[in-house]
């Protein structure tokens, strides 16, 4: 029987040796996952023995992770803002650049004018996980959220995330595609906010990502037409309807998109914020719905 020390290092070389990148780091967090021990443990307790069946279901984690299969996959676990989400290959494994579409969301609901009893109502199109409508719930005490996805298998698991971190009383989750949910629930210019991190890969371009994301990751969260902005145009026309006079719509772009977007909004739209990412790659843009609409 390997020693976790020696346990770790196999794994790290076989993880080196199918190019996967920060290998060491990959090996303890599959082999914390195996033994169930935190890394503080793993470390405090290298020389002690890996038992044979630990060994055994290791290896396979490790192969798992050295054919491609996503790190997030194989733990099913991603914190996102701070909090710590179940994931699936049912959903779009949350990244960080996906914060900031938070971060404006719940920096809109603070300035938002209200009576002091009555919250915000947002609502998060395309769900996946739930780790937008989660946080921002988690955030953002008084708000009422509604979570929209076409997929049902990804309703289960935002479903879980919001059970999880205790605001599933707050969520009310619906299956459909986009805002078709919202048509039967009585709710035009009744909704504050309405945020969605849409797919927007150009399906004529599939190399622009990794391939153990198009892979692996479900493509109807990924890929957004041709040129990746079929969902932005089916956002900008169908949100006013739904939208409150004043009301915001926050969304999550692509690479080299502003531009191709900027054309597609309205009249019945305000461009009023466009935020970069870490790497300085336009990323957030928040559009307001024009008072006299």
């Amino acid at each position: 029987m390997p020693t976790i020390t020696e346990a770790m290092a196999e794994g790290a070389k076989r993880l080196r040796e199918a190019g996967v990148s920060e290998a060491r780091r990959t090996a303890g967090i599959l082999l914390c996952n195996v033994l169930t021990l935190d890394r503080t443990a793993l470390l405090t307790r290298s020389n002690e023995n890996v038992e044979d069946a630990a060994w055994a279901s290791y290896s396979h984690l490790i192969a798992r992770r050295a054919a491609g299969e996503p790190l997030q996959y194989i733990t099913g676990h991603q914190e996102f803002y701070g909090l710590d989400f179940n994931v699936t290959p049912d959903v779009l494994i949350p990244r960080p650049e996906t914060e900031s579409l938070v971060e404006r969301v719940i920096a809109v609901a603070a300035a938002l004018p209200r009576a002091a009893e009555c919250g915000p109502l947002i609502v998060d199109v395309g769900t996946g996980s739930g780790c937008v409508a989660v946080a921002v719930a988690v955030n953002v005490p008084s708000a009422r959220v509604i979570a929209t996805d076409i997929s049902p298998s990804a309703l289960e698991v935002a479903r879980e995330n919001a059970l999880r971190h205790g605001v599933s009383s707050r969520i009310e989750f619906l299956e459909g595609d986009l805002l078709g949910p919202l048509k039967e629930r009585g709710l035009a210019g009744a909704i504050d906010i309405i945020a969605c991190n849409p797919p927007y890969v150009p399906s004529s371009q599939p190399d622009t990502v990794q391939r153990e994301v198009r892979e692996w990751e479900p493509n109807v969260a990924l890929f957004g037409g041709e040129e990746g902005l079929d969902f932005y145009g089916r956002l900008f026309d169908d949100a006013g309807e739904f939208l409150k006079a004043g009301g915001y719509l926050v969304c999550e772009i692509g690479y080299s998109q502003l531009d191709s977007i900027r054309e597609m909004i309205s009249a019945t739209w305000e461009l009023m914020e466009v935020r970069n990412d870490l790497q300085g790659i336009p990323r957030t843009i928040a559009i307001r719905k024009r008072e006299s609409e």
